[in-house]
């Protein structure tokens, strides 16, 4: 990468409704080229014969997406507006749109064809995944995304967003999942267990009904809620050695980790052969979680080399505590006698994290902006010197200004390649977008107009 790449994720109503000129030329004032507007996938034309190979109807999605929205609000005005004439008012602020494509999450398709979700061992659905091993999954995104590209040329780079393999998103639990202790929650749920994952797995010589046992035991053991049973996994596992000794004898589990993010990577990588097959000049970024905890939905850095142009981390540091205290919240709910040091202690060992060890800070706070240098230094160790690596910067609320420059200033130190910002949480402050752009600037990185 001869120039630092310097993108955003922003959301494209927010900046339709300020205006898209006052918009662009603050982005462009940041030193930011790239724009990733959450929902663009579903901004362009569908031409049906892209579509015969899945049974997918791509209108679900856009519809929803038009009408109810997900967390990140209605995409009324982006999928309303012409996508051309939005690229070419960006380009003379020196923008270009990026496509953004989301291949794990949509819970309007899983609605509709309930076959196409992640299945546990029990036979029940997710309501929120999409199965990566699913055929028709598979050929639906392909087929959106070159539905897309032949019929908009100019489109620079694709980004798969947080391609993964999870029952459900354990930030986001639903009331029919039970509290389940740390660590072991993490290792019993994101297992597959559709026709597909099973047949795939059986080929490569697992043995599923073992695999299975195996993660019923664990899954009994972590939802055995108790103060004492809460105390001792918290006595027992307090590093990596810990961990690594808990392994030896789950050697089973070991395997079928291994498993899931094999086929994550083989998602990635039959997706990166048919984009370039399309169009070769065509860039591939994915977006991966904190490499700390990276492995729970499938993601391994360390292959992203073979898979992509590009890897993004997405550093959620001051926006993490409302998303994580739902989980734990919950182990708390039951049992009622676990402090919250004691629960954020245990949180930010597993982790490796740090921040404050009072529930209602962390939710209101996050993690500390110090962890930014950690998780882009595990990243570039990970994935070695050459490969570039995107460090995704939050500047939604919570974050403050200084927030923002010190996050920069920890991700260049670490090694970043380039820099996002993320304003998908809803009315980022103007501020922290300007901010990111002097900060940039004082660092190099970008040049001074």
């Amino acid at each position: 990468m001869t120039k630092t790449y310097v993108g955003a994720w922003p959301i494209f109503d927010e900046d339709y409704t300020e205006g898209l000129d006052k918009a662009f030329q603050r982005y462009q004032e940041a030193g930011i080229s790239h724009l990733m507007y959450a929902g663009i996938a579903h901004t362009f034309d569908v031409n049906p014969q892209y579509y015969e190979l899945t049974k997918i109807d791509p209108h679900i999605q856009i519809d929803f997406e038009k009408n109810q929205g997900d967390i990140f609000g209605t995409k009324y005005h982006l999928i309303t507006s012409d996508f051309n004439e939005v690229r070419a008012l960006a380009r003379r602020y020196d923008l270009n749109l990026e496509v953004n494509i989301t291949p794990g999450v949509s819970e309007p398709i899983v609605a509709a064809y309930p076959d196409v979700a992640v299945m546990d061992i029990d036979g029940n659905k997710s309501k929120h995944w999409m199965c990566p091993s699913n055929p028709d999954v598979r050929n639906y995104f392909m087929g959106r995304v070159e539905d897309i590209l032949r019929h908009n040329a100019g489109i620079r780079e694709v980004e798969l967003d947080v391609v993964s393999l999870d029952f459900y998103d354990p930030q986001v639990v639903p009331d029919w999942v039970l509290p389940e202790l740390n660590p072991l929650g993490r290792l019993a749920i994101g297992n597959c267990f559709c026709d597909h994952c099973v047949k795939r797995a059986q080929a490569q010589g697992i043995n599923v009904d073992r695999i299975k046992r195996e993660i019923r035991a664990i899954h009994k053991e972590a939802t055995h809620l108790n103060y004492q049973s809460f105390l001792d996994l918290s006595d027992a596992y307090r590093g990596v050695f810990d961990i690594v000794r808990y392994l030896l004898q789950h050697q089973d589990l070991l395997t079928w980790i291994k498993f899931r993010s094999g086929l994550v990577n083989d998602f990635v990588l039959q997706f990166r052969n048919f984009l370039k097959h399309i169009d070769p000049t065509v860039q591939l970024s994915s977006d991966l979680v904190a490499p700390s905890f990276s492995w729970t939905l499938g993601q391994v850095y360390a292959d992203q080399p073979g898979l992509t142009d590009m890897t993004k981390l997405m550093l959620y540091h001051k926006c993490i505590g409302s998303f994580e205290a739902k989980p734990l919240k919950r182990i708390q709910g039951a049992i009622p006698e676990i402090s919250d040091r004691e629960i954020l202690d245990q949180y930010y060992r597993l982790k490796g994290f740090s921040g404050s060890y009072q529930m209602d800070e962390f939710v209101k706070d996050g993690i500390g902006v110090e962890n930014v240098y950690y998780e882009v230094r595990k990243a570039r160790l990970e994935v070695g010197p050459h490969h570039p690596i995107i460090a995704g910067l939050v500047a939604d609320s919570p974050a403050t200004t200084d927030d923002v420059r010190q996050a920069v200033q920890l991700a260049a130190k670490a090694g970043a390649d380039g820099f996002m910002l993320h304003m998908w949480y809803h009315d980022a402050p103007k501020d922290n977008i300007v901010a990111f752009g002097e900060e940039l600037k004082q660092l190099g990185k970008i040049h001074h107009e």
